[in-house]
């Protein structure tokens, strides 16, 4: 917590406003003894997101939000995720980890603002990077590995800050702010119990930590574990309104037909089986989960040490490890097309074809994936005489070891299903006239054989040294000028490895392949000015240059990179009187290619789509059912691309802050983005589309025209605009019996344009999020807090054949009360109303969990002791 005393008054509104509701409640301090303080002690600098260079007044030229760990207990939410994902600046929601991702997805949860992406927001923990996924190439942060009982206040910087922090910073930066200056021993129990079956939580957390003139150790440790919560808990079962082709029940398709057939007799017997009347359905959400079961470990250690007046030692060691396991329905048989000649046996057909089949003998498809980061932080603080000034420096070494391991279990080797189809052994349509039990378990038998276990590793090291100095260069009665100097050298190692059979495209049920063995170096320096000028107004301006060299492995030779970028950032404001500021920015940003982008070897994959050259512009659609069809797979390369260059973007943000009374506080912010030469996969079905005369160098052909091979990959091509405002009040009302907060935040996009589409309020994409929260304490033992979620309707004119998902609002409610000096308790509800999540049909499960909780009113207690 900042001395108050030591704040100038400016600093002390600069919290006011910056903070959440909860900030309102701290003690006044009169300005007369601000002034006294003043007169008696020097004003303390603070370095805030978003600049390096240490100010007075915490509200700088760009637009920063601070969320206190107080306001954090106060909201209800348990984790560092929630926190973010329910911030209305992660404007269309973000990614939350659930069975059926591969690569270790299914255990991860990103941020995602301004929808710009999880790879366009650079996350900090103390002012440091921490690791990127390995499934996404190093690029975007697991927000569920961070504890929450680090976390001292959480800072977003609601701005592109290349020319400060580097790459990924486009959309904005999250900087975690950890625990330091702690005395004593804390120890908490936090309890969660929604209101769907499962999903139950418990978080244990210690803290200890001494501190003295010289220095302070802080030491907390957590352990939590969730429980899995399965789709029928959510949904109910058969909750769905389509079933899956691939079933127990196998269907068949016969050559140039477009009619499927099965065993009616065994449809519907078999579980989860169902006739539809074109095909046997199987409706895979009775098996599946829709989050999985985890179970997180954490340590952090901080020490800081004044070795004498004028050098100060400081290190971190942090230690994360999760294992989280998931759950996704029997494996189908898809990634090659089972087929079946007429004379075969157990073809009751008589007709060559294909077979549609799921493999529930072999079990579900269970995942566990664990991941375990390392990280060491030591640094040297100081301070030089530099003419009449005192220049601050400092120098620091960061290591940091991250890996993931994913084992997927219950997948299939098509290659030895397809042999016991042509031995004549497996015998899909019950051809032998046997019961249920006795089919289901002659053909279980066979297929064990075919049982896989995937496999996917990815390994990352990261070692970084940077230096800076700052301080004044120049100041008289009218004018100051600051300045930074800095430089950084990164070195990351990452390697992603995944089982062989899984590359060559002949396992089902799972991800493979892109396989990645690369390096990347990069060199960074970096300057910042920051000039004070009369009547109030600061001028600021920072450059980053970056140098990368990459070279990496693509299985066919070893490919090298080099790029650079030099980027920029202005700033300028003005206090034209004490209470209110104008202030507004303008700079470039930049995200390097992640590591898989560049060097993922080769892997395969069989896409469906449709091939519009063959079966419309040659005119084959009637004569060639059977492959002029939506669902007609097409073998598909992927693989790296060494020639990626960075993205680029500006950013432009002006607004205004206001102290309209001493309990008052407002803020608003324009934005606007201009993000260009994104990096995309190509989809297959736009790489047929712009064939229109099969002459395309990424798709191969046969002399009748069909689709032998496709090459799909990464390039630069994408280009997303957007702009919107962020509006926020914060008012504090003491009364006689206690003081109540208003905290108010708002956003509102204006357009969200991605290939000349406006994209903004449409399906996916609410133009308007909102959350208000009413906190009130009697100045003793009981605090309280209401808090209200809102997100827009979306999705009612571009998609019109699509029902749009109406206004949602979200209320919880949180009391706590302290016992005594050692003992608080908090209970509250979240979803106090038990608000179902909206309908969406862009969602197999119905609902966009990106957006939506889905577990329903949930019960929370938590309980702190202190000694």
């Amino acid at each position: 917590m900042f001395d108050i005393k030591k704040l100038s008054l400016g600093v002390r509104k600069g919290l006011l406003i910056a903070g959440s509701a909860s900030l309102l409640t701290m003690p006044q301090v009169s300005a007369q003894t601000v002034e006294d303080n003043e007169e008696t002690e020097p004003t303390e600098r603070i370095q805030v997101t978003g600049s390096r260079i240490k100010r007075v007044d915490l509200e700088a030229v760009s637009p920063v939000t601070v969320i206190t760990a107080e306001s954090i207990e106060l909201s209800g939410d348990t984790t560092v995720a929630d926190v973010l994902r329910n911030s209305s600046i992660n404007t269309f929601g973000s990614f939350r980890g659930q069975s059926g991702y591969g690569s270790g997805a299914s255990a991860s949860s990103e941020v995602n603002l301004r929808g710009l992406g999880a790879g366009a927001t650079l996350v900090l923990m103390d002012g440091r990077r921490l690791p990127g996924l390995g499934y996404d190439g190093g690029s975007s942060s697991d927000m569920s590995m961070i504890p929450m009982s680090i976390v001292e206040r959480i800072e977003i910087l609601r701005d592109g800050a290349s020319a400060i922090y580097g790459s990924d910073a486009v959309a904005g930066v999250i900087n975690i702010i950890t625990k330091s200056e702690f005395d004593g021993v804390e120890l908490g129990y936090t309890f969660e119990d929604p209101g769907v079956d499962g999903g139950n939580s418990n978080q244990f957390n210690m803290a200890a930590g001494v501190t003295n003139d010289k220095g302070s150790i802080v030491f907390i440790a957590e352990h939590a574990n969730t429980q899995e919560v399965t789709d029928v808990a959510v949904n109910g079962e058969y909750a769905g309104t389509s079933y899956s082709t691939y079933s127990p029940v196998a269907n068949f398709l016969a050559s140039g037909s477009s009619t499927l057939q099965f065993n009616e007799e065994l449809c519907g017997e078999v579980d989860d089986t169902v006739n539809v009347g074109d095909r046997c359905g199987y409706y895979y959400g009775n098996s599946t989960w829709l989050y999985g079961a985890s179970e997180k470990n954490s340590l952090l250690t901080k020490i800081e040490y004044d070795i004498s007046d004028n050098l100060h030692f400081v290190s971190r060691f942090s230690a994360l490890q999760t294992s989280t396991d998931t759950r996704y329905a029997a494996t189908p048989v898809s990634t090659s097309t089972l087929t079946i000649d007429a004379d075969n046996a157990m073809n009751p057909y008589d007709e060559d074809g294909s077979i549609y089949f799921r493999t529930t003998s072999l079990g579900t498809r269970d995942t566990t994936t664990e991941k375990t980061t390392f990280e060491a932080v030591a640094g040297l603080e100081g301070y030089v005489e530099l003419g009449s000034s005192e220049w601050d420096w400092q120098v620091y070494y960061q290591r940091t070891n991250a890996k993931e391991e994913v084992f997927n279990y219950n997948l299939v080797n098509d290659t030895v299903v397809q042999d016991l189809i042509d031995s004549e052994e497996l015998d899909l349509f019950n051809v032998q006239g046997l019961s249920v039990e006795d089919w289901e378990t002659y053909n279980a038998e066979l297929l064990a054989t075919a049982d896989h276990t995937g496999t996917y590793q990815s390994t990352q090291q990261r070692d970084i040294i940077d230096a800076s100095i700052s301080g004044e260069i120049y100041s008289n009665e009218h004018i100051s000028i600051s300045a930074v100097f800095g430089a950084e050298y990164s070195y990351l190692d990452f390697e992603q490895i995944s089982d062989p059979e899984s590359g060559l495209g002949i396992i089902s049920g799972g991800s493979g392949g892109d396989d990645v063995y690369a390096s990347r170096e990069r060199q960074s320096y970096y300057t910042e000015l920051a000039v004070t000028l009369p009547y109030e107004v600061e001028l600021s301006a920072a450059l980053r240059y970056d140098g990368y060299e990459l070279e990496g492995d693509t299985g066919e030779d070893i490919s090298t990179a080099e790029f650079s970028d030099t980027v920029p950032k202005l700033g300028v404001s003005w206090r034209p009187t004490e209470d209110l500021l104008l202030r507004a920015s303008w700079g470039e940003a930049f995200r390097t290619p992640t590591m898989s982008e560049m060097f993922a070897t080769i892997s395969y994959g069989f896409p469906s789509a449709y091939d519009t050259y063959y079966c419309d512009t040659l005119g084959y659609a009637e004569s060639d059912t059977s492959y002029c069809s939506t669902t007609q797979q097409h073998l598909t390369y992927y693989g790296g691309n060494p020639d990626l260059e960075p993205e680029n973007s500006e950013s432009l943000t002006f607004g205004v802050v206001y102290d309209a009374t001493d309990n008052l506080s407002l803020e608003l912010s324009y934005y606007q983005y201009d993000y260009e030469n994104k990096i995309e996969s190509i989809d297959v079905d736009d790489l047929i589309a712009v064939d229109t005369d099969g002459t395309s160098s990424n798709i191969e052909r046969n002399s009748s025209g069909q689709i032998v091979s496709i090459t799909s990959g990464y390039i630069n091509y994408a280009q997303v605009t957007t702009s919107g405002l962020d509006f926020t009040a914060n008012y504090n009302l003491p009364t006689s019996i206690g003081d109540f907060g208003v905290n108010l935040e708002y956003s509102h996009v204006f357009s969200y344009e991605e290939e000349g589409i406006d994209y903004a309020g449409e399906l996916f994409f609410p133009d308007n999020r909102g959350n208000i929260t009413l906190d009130w304490n009697d100045g003793d033992k009981w605090t309280a807090s209401w808090r209200t979620l809102f997100i827009g309707s979306h999705g009612d004119e571009y998609y019109t054949y699509y029902e749009f998902a109406d206004n949602y609002f979200k209320h919880n409610v949180t009391v706590s009360y302290q016992v005594n000096d050692n003992v608080k308790v908090s209970a509250g509800v979240n979803n106090l109303t038990d608000e179902l999540v909206e309908f969406d049909p862009g969602e197999w499960r119905g609902y966009d969990d990106a957006l939506y909780d889905p577990l329903g009113r949930t019960l929370n207690f938590k309980v702190q002791a202190s000694f």
